[in-house]
This record gives C-alpha cells, sequence and structure tokens, in this order.
C-alpha cells in the first residue's frame, strides 16, 4: 500500500483512543481502496488546534504538491470514538479525492473550479457515510443552492476570492456557512444525474465542463 498513516500522539490526548484510531484509519484505507488506486501520500492524524475546533469534531485538509494529508480530530470530545468510527473514513475520502483531482492537472485556482472540486469530494465521501454529509449540510440546506449560486456569479472567475466567506461561515451576512460545499455538491448532483457519471470517473474532468453543462439546464433560472 502507497499510502501511509502516521498518527501524532506526544502530548497523551490520544492515549485513551490510540487503539481504535490506527485501527479505524488503516481500514479506512482498505474500503478507499476498494473504490480508486491509492497514490503516494502520508496522512496525518494530530489532534486539533484549539482554534481549528468545529462541531463536527473533525477537520481535514490536503496539500497536493507534497503529497500530505492532515486531520485533525478533536481529542477533547466525549463523543470521540463515535467520530472516529463514523466520520474518519469519508473525511479521509474526501481529502484523497483532493488529492487526486488535483494531480490529475485540472484547475483549481477561480471560485467555481474550488466549488466543483469540493462538490465532487463530498460525493465521494457519501460512498462511505452519506448520514455523516447529510449531517454537514444540515444547517445549509434550508437554503436554495441555486439562490446561493446566483449570489456568487460576480466571484465566480475570481482567484482571489475569500474562501472562509464562502466555504466556511466567517461573514454570514454575506453567505451562510458551508454554502460552498453546498453549491459545489448540488452542481455535481445535477451534472450526475443529467450526463451520468461519478464522483469517481469525473476526478479529472474540468470544472469548466461540469459548469457549462449544468447552466444550460437552469438557464432560465440563472442571473
Amino acid at each position: 500500500m502507497s499510502t501511509k498513516i502516521t498518527v501524532l500522539n506526544a502530548s497523551g490526548k490520544f492515549n485513551h483512543v490510540l487503539g481504535l484510531l490506527e485501527s479505524k484509519a488503516q481500514d479506512s484505507l482498505i474500503e478507499i481502496e476498494k473504490h480508486i488506486v491509492l497514490p503516494n501520500l502520508d496522512i496525518v492524524i494530530s489532534p486539533c488546534l484549539e482554534e481549528y475546533k468545529n462541531e463536527s469534531g473533525i477537520m481535514g485538509s490536503a496539500s497536493p504538491q507534497v503529497y500530505v494529508i492532515d486531520i485533525g480530530l478533536d481529542s477533547d470530545r466525549k463523543d470521540l470514538v463515535d467520530i472516529i468510527n463514523n466520520k474518519l473514513t469519508a473525511v479521509i475520502a474526501h481529502e484523497i479525492h483532493h488529492v487526486l483531482r488535483s494531480t490529475s492537472g485540472v484547475k483549481e485556482n477561480k471560485l467555481f473550479q474550488v466549488l466543483i472540486s469540493e462538490g465532487l469530494a463530498c460525493h465521494f465521501e457519501t460512498k462511505f457515510n452519506k448520514h455523516a454529509v447529510n449531517e454537514f449540510f444540515d444547517e445549509v440546506r434550508k437554503y436554495e443552492w441555486l439562490d446561493l449560486y446566483n449570489k456568487m456569479q460576480t466571484n465566480l472567475e475570481n482567484t482571489d476570492f475569500n474562501y472562509p466567506v464562502f466555504f466556511g461561515g466567517k461573514d454570514v451576512t454575506k453567505f451562510p456557512n458551508r454554502a460552498g460545499y453546498w453549491v459545489g455538491f448540488n452542481l455535481v448532483s445535477e451534472y450526475i444525474d443529467r450526463f451520468g457519471g461519478c464522483a469517481i470517473t469525473l476526478v479529472g474532468t474540468p470544472a469548466e465542463e461540469l459548469v457549462v453543462a449544468v447552466e444550460k439546464v437552469f438557464k432560465t433560472r440563472m442571473k
């Protein structure tokens, strides 16, 4: 297996779950490898810094240029065992999809390109835990995704967009938390429903191809 997992535990914060965490992480790779060929990759799992803690208890980030994925877990959570059992595989899968897409050569600089990349990664997650993805969208699903997308139109071609505003709820007067994920997920859903494919077969498809096809379908509702 070309993907290596390292659990950082010098702090001892994972002592009570270390065996489970290491076992679940390895099992996650086995499950993910049933769907894709794993790249050469280092996955580092560590206790989450205070400023990055969130309601889900887990976060991930990918650095495709150096083939590294970082997974942060809130080690203070009383439900940490449940988070490891129910969310870890999906989050690792999400970040691996980002690495595969980025290294395929597609561009991910403009807002609309990132919307599609996040949407595809969220779709890949559903192969491992559909409930976790549904939970992720609990709050933002009350917003009509197409309305949010229309609101983003003036920024879609921007490369210097504020990621926390569009994806992280930094300014909810502009966009609700996870708006970008919700829009991207639905753009990809609409494409798959109408033209076929899945997160795996579309991993190397340029965002332009998906967006143009979906916008043609919704042209009467686009501003």
